[in-house]
């Protein structure tokens, strides 16, 4: 796999990198964010197949509805940024995996005119037309002051307009980590549970607010758009010397303390049945904390803790350790005098420990560090800064029980040296050069890392076009490649992160195919060790085991995933087909999918016949009969003896024939149950079966596929369109959905007089909501449940697309 990639443009931002759980590197530019899919090919190496993937994103481009055009704000409240910024990215970070389509991660991006947005695919992320701004966070800020918090001073401006300005323009933000829990509660991307997916975000009237993000994704489909929320909010009390209500020279503006510079979230804990992590920011002299409590939808701030004498206004970043030892946080701040690394109690938020480092003098900014955790006694941390990173010795730090002391050169920064060296002799510079690196990022599993660098003259002015400006971002292991075989490390991770993984330690340690069984095998093993089968908690913590008695939908679905998906044999199956893509994308895996499938179906038998309450439910039920009933005849036909062999193949031949629970929508005839692949009519019709369901796919543009080992599967959007379709709400839904279109327009439907175009309209409108009163109010029905449950691939745990 090639290891470094060339794109045509500069970073706009320091931090410019980061690496989703999807395996989806983004790289923030001028006038884009660059989305970089770093692709990998099977063994024989002699595809003609592009190594990466560039997709672009127009993060800065805002239409008339997204972003309405705003006056000029007075020269108290003025910001370059928003006035006359070309929206330019400053800060991007993906979501925690689960609120996109098809649990994926979801990007926030954050531009120039203090506008923070969310994007995601819908269903193909290697498609640049899949991708949209799906939600714009301000808009919930607006929202929420203007109804809840109206009343609140502010030390900056007086005028209610001029607050609303402020309040709802955001300087920083940092996503909430992934919910934790006391027992492990996924394996390879199936997550039992997902939890709420919330972000801070700080804005310029020194306020810090939590906001909860949904996705129909996340709300199980009862929600056809994104919506954000803000649960709770805290106006941060500055420091008298800095409050300036008429600043009347530039001395006192710069003085000023306006908004938060700097945000980040720590790992969560779980203490009964709450949620402790802390939030820690910083304003213009100091940093300050604060405890964040969570539980069922509740949360709720601590009081405020300052950490002296540490300023970061014009510094950063800060990063939390992603390991918890004890109740003990680890942080590190980037200040202008140097590292500031701190243990932090996880109850109270108070400094435990507290040490210093001095960065070699240097005075550019740091602008990317990552915490290497995995396979170490004591965690490391890479750093990176502007133009100072391959001449200052320091890049990586270990922290001992006792001070923080230089380790070796990583080999990360003489792939950057080599780089520079490279664009030197290319253009006769004859060493002359300037190396900026703009950001740093690990993989999913934490074992390789991600650099973006620019290479630059350094004794002449440089001069060029935007198409001549050239940005790298390479990848490379953290740690020798046999050190990475030892063992995976024990974290939530998608099945697209070790796929990545594996691909790479097949390439650089197997130097025979006829090894590639061998290693296959070890991989498996290693995998089932580290990813073993998990207990699900439905209550708080408690271990239980499914009993299926419930009616609520959530509860449903992680009981059956527990048993449909997580139990050992399927996972030990499921990581076979994982490691065979991964070494050959040709490899049929045939018995193993066809177990999984039988276990699927046999799971299903334990679902209530009460949940079949719609024909689509029943005719997957009779699917699943029909798969079982056939696993089971050609079981017997293995174990008969030779002589009653022949009177068992026509025993087969005549259950085959009878076990037509479906007709072709082309001819009508009927369509066999014969295999787990594919069906065919008895006029020869062929279509591809559903994975789940192993209902004939016989329509387009219903059909979703794995992303690594390419199942078909049945779509999300017509497994509802089915269930709306069964169901017995639509004429309540309907009557309802007047009632409310009335309401909104405070007229009845008769007194309303409109021509043709606006009648239309009202139609659609008055459809859209029947629609929307039918999701919401849609039974729980085994359908609903099987496809809730198995969000990823049930082969393989890939994510699907489509």
């Amino acid at each position: 796999m090639a290891d470094v990639t060339e794109l045509r443009c500069w970073p706009s931002c320091i931090d410019a990198l980061d690496w989703s759980q999807d395996g989806i590197i983004a790289l923030a530019s001028d006038e884009r964010v660059e989305l970089l899919f770093p692709n990998t090919v099977t063994f024989d190496r002699d595809q003609d197949v592009a190594q990466w993937q560039h997709i672009p994103l127009q993060v800065p481009w805002f239409t008339n509805e997204e972003l309405p055009t705003k006056e000029p704000a007075p020269l108290p409240n003025y910001s370059i940024g928003e006035e006359i910024s070309s929206s330019a990215p400053i800060a991007i970070a993906w979501s925690p995996p689960g609120l996109a389509k098809h649990r994926r991660c979801a990007l926030a991006a954050l531009t120039a005119n203090l506008v923070l947005s969310i994007w995601s695919a819908d269903g193909k992320p290697k498609e640049g037309s899949s991708w949209d701004r799906r939600l714009i966070v301000n808009n919930a800020l607006a929202e929420y002051f203007m109804s809840n918090a109206t009343d609140e001073s502010s030390h900056i401006t007086p005028s209610l307009c001029e607050k609303m300005r402020l309040r709802t323009r955001i300087r920083a933000f940092a996503w909430a980590p992934a919910l934790s829990n006391a027992v492990p509660l996924s394996t390879l991307g199936s997550r039992v549970s997902y939890g709420q997916h919330m972000v801070a975000v700080c804005n310029d009237d020194n306020q810090l607010a939590l906001v909860v993000v949904d996705s129909p994704t996340s709300t199980y489909g009862t929600d056809r758009t994104w919506n954000a929320e803000v649960l709770t909010h805290v106006a941060l009390t500055p420091d008298s010397e800095s409050i300036f209500s008429q600043p009347s020279c530039f001395e006192d503006m710069m003085k000023q303390q306006k908004h938060i510079s700097h945000v980040s979230w720590s790992p969560w804990l779980i203490r009964g049945d709450w949620y402790h992590s802390i939030i820690v920011y910083a304003i213009n002299d100091d940093v300050r904390a604060r405890v964040v409590t969570y539980s069922h939808d509740s949360v709720g701030l601590g009081d405020e803790v300052v950490y002296h004498n540490i300023e970061m206004r014009s510094s950063g970043p800060i990063k939390w350790s992603p390991t918890i030892n004890d109740g003990v946080l680890t942080l590190a701040l980037f200040s202008a005098a140097g590292l500031v690394y701190l243990k932090i109690s996880s109850s109270d938020a108070s400094i435990i420990e507290q040490t210093t480092h001095d960065l070699d003098g240097r005075w550019d900014p740091v602008t990317g560090a990552i915490w290497d955790t995995v396979q170490q006694l004591e965690p490391h941390l890479h750093f990176s800064s502007l133009l100072s990173t391959i001449q200052n010795p320091t890049v990586v730090l270990e922290a001992t029980s006792t001070h923080l002391k230089t380790v070796d050169t990583p080999y990360w920064r003489e792939q950057i040296q080599n780089s520079a060296v490279l664009f030197s002799a290319k253009n006769d510079l004859k060493g002359n050069t300037k190396m900026k690196v703009w950001g740093l990022a690990t993989s999913p599993l934490g074992d390789f890392i991600a650099t973006c660098h620019s290479v630059h003259p350094s004794d002449m002015i440089e001069y060029g076009s935007p198409n001549d400006r050239r940005g790298t971002v390479a990848v490379s292991a953290l740690r020798r490649y046999r050190q990475i075989r030892q063992s995976f490390p024990a974290r939530d991770v998608s099945a697209e992160g070790v796929i990545f993984t594996v691909k790479k330690l097949m390439e650089n340690t197997v130097e025979d195919s006829d090894q590639l069984p061998a290693f296959v095998e070890e991989m498996v093993r290693k995998l089932v060790q580290t990813y073993g089968p998990v207990e699900v908690s439905v209550g708080s913590n408690e271990i239980c085991s499914p009993t299926f008695d419930s009616d609520d939908l959530c509860v449903l679905v992680k009981e059956f995933k527990q048993t449909a998906l997580l139990n050992s044999e399927s996972l030990k199956d499921r990581y076979t087909v994982l490691a065979s893509q991964a070494c050959d994308s040709n490899s049929g895996n045939n018995l193993e999918k066809t177990l999984i499938a039988y276990r699927l179906a046999t799971s299903l038998q334990g679902l209530p016949d009460t949940l079949c309450k719609t024909s689509f439910s029943t005719e997957i039920r009779a699917h699943h009969d029909h798969m079982i009933s056939l696993i089971e005849t050609l079981l017997a036909l293995e174990d008969a003896e030779p002589e009653d062999a022949e009177d068992a193949n026509k025993v087969v031949e005549l259950e085959l024939a009878a076990s037509t629970v479906d007709k072709c929508d082309f001819c009508t005839a009927a369509i066999p149950f014969t295999g787990l692949k594919s069906a065919s009519c008895t006029n020869g019709h062929q279509f591809p079966r559903c994975g789940l369901s192993f209902l004939a796919i016989q329509a387009p543009d219903i059909t979703k596929y794995c992303g690594i080992c390419s199942t078909p599967f049945l779509s999300e959007e017509f497994v509802m369109a089915q269930e709306m379709k069964d169901g017995p709400l639509s004429a309540e839904a309907h009557v309802k959905a007047d009632e409310e279109m009335a309401s909104q327009e405070n007229i009845t439907l008769v007194q309303v007089s409109v021509n043709g175009d606006e009648a239309e309209k009202v139609d659609d409108e008055i459809d859209d909501a029947v629609a929307e009163q039918e999701r919401r109010k849609l039974p729980t029905t085994l359908a609903r449940v099987l496809f809730l449950a198995c969000d990823v691939c049930i082969y393989c745990g890939g994510k699907f697309v489509g």
